[in-house]
């Protein structure tokens, strides 16, 4: 224990310094999270399209899209071997097939690589499955079918179950491409810079703002052999810690906030960190078709959202269901929903704001907010 304690306190400062350094650099300054671009996953495409197509504003023809290819081969999503036709390739968003509406299609005469950009929606239903038979059925078996998630998350297995994908993130994938990407335009100013604000752009979003060099500084540390089994001890023990704060800490302020506003919670203790789908079950006694949705759409705490779903789907208020539409952002045949402001992922931030109650205070805040505008709603 003794080493373990001692460890934290060297981490600490090393975090501190971190902390100041990004204090006085420009990292905070960020034109993609100023306007917004997070969740939604067309901005996010429009992007990437106009990076790799080769008569795009950049004027790198396709230099940004040989580097996407070789980084996918460095990472072994493509063969070694894999070759793509740059002669007439295409570069197209939202691609219309009688199979749905492909993200991105990158294609030649005769071969394609399709791109489903997931940022925090759902798959729909069969989705990679639609759009393989697409890919079987125009490219024969000359095609690449890839999914691309912030974390790079596996399908839902009703969209991807015995279709032969690959799992790409933005994290590590993109992140290393535009790299590549920044040292190709290293002499053209304005689409460098712009390429390192994206970069930081998707780091923020999967968490992953560190100074590289400090990075390396609290790696050594960790790697001395003094501190192997304090690292090990404090690495098997962060689930049981996040899993601690909510079932110990959070979920009896959440009941507090319940009693307060008359609403009724079932608020059961589990291992909300290793199960997809978990959430907080929370009902308003005086609704009759309808129930609050608060979920973790992706394991580990991530992509929370905050909604509101149907008891019973056989049993429908469908004019009820149309005005909710208008107070959320996204939806489907039972739920309207949103990403739960400011606290997405549960992570050492959203831990902290457990600890001191803020966590609690957004929460109320937002139930409040529901409360308001479904008050003359028949619910």
């Amino acid at each position: 224990m003794k080493n373990v304690i001692e460890l934290i306190e060297k981490i600490k400062i090393l975090n501190h310094y971190q902390k100041k350094i990004k204090e006085l650099s420009d990292e905070n300054f960020n034109i993609f999270s100023i306007c917004g671009v997070n969740h939604y996953e067309n901005t996010h495409s429009s992007i990437l399209v106009e990076l790799l197509s080769n008569d795009s504003s950049h004027r790198f023809e396709n230099k940004f899209l040989e580097a996407f290819l070789d980084t996918l081969k460095r990472e072994n999503i493509l063969a070694d071997n894999f070759y793509f036709s740059m002669t007439n390739v295409q570069i197209i968003r939202e691609y219309s097939t009688p199979f749905g509406r492909i993200d991105i299609l990158i294609k030649n005469d005769n071969q394609c690589i399709i791109i489903e950009n997931k940022i925090y929606a759902d798959d729909q239903f069969e989705q990679l499955k639609r759009y393989d038979s697409f890919a079987r059925k125009e490219f024969g078996n000359k095609y690449q079918l890839l999914y691309l998630t912030l974390w790079g998350d596996e399908a839902s297995e009703h969209s991807g179950r015995g279709v032969h994908y690959k799992q790409i993130s933005y994290r590590q994938t993109m992140i290393n491409w535009l790299e590549k990407c920044v040292k190709i335009s290293a002499r053209n100013p304005i689409i460098r810079e712009t390429l390192i604000q994206y970069i930081n752009h998707i780091k923020s979003l999967t968490n992953n703002n560190s100074n590289s060099k400090m990075d390396e500084e609290i790696t050594k540390l960790l790697s001395q052999n003094e501190n192997l089994e304090a690292v090990f001890t404090i690495g098997n023990s962060l689930n049981s810690v996040k899993n601690y704060l909510v079932n110990k800490v959070f979920l009896p302020q959440l009941s507090q906030i319940c009693e307060e506003l008359n609403l009724v919670c079932h608020l059961d203790e589990y291992d909300r960190v290793n199960t997809a789908y978990a959430g907080f079950e929370i009902h308003n006694p005086n609704w009759n078709y309808f129930k609050f949705g608060f979920e973790f759409e992706t394991k580990g705490l991530r992509n929370f959202i905050i909604g509101i779903n149907h008891k019973d789907v056989n049993i429908r208020k469908e004019d009820t269901f149309e005005e909710l539409k208008t107070h959320f952002k996204r939806n489907n045949q039972n739920w309207v929903w949103s990403d739960f402001p400011k606290y997405n992922y549960w992570d050492e931030e959203a831990m902290k704001a457990i600890n001191n109650g803020e966590m609690a205070v957004f929460f109320k805040t937002e139930l409040e907010k529901i409360l308001v505008f479904t008050k003359e709603l028949d619910m």
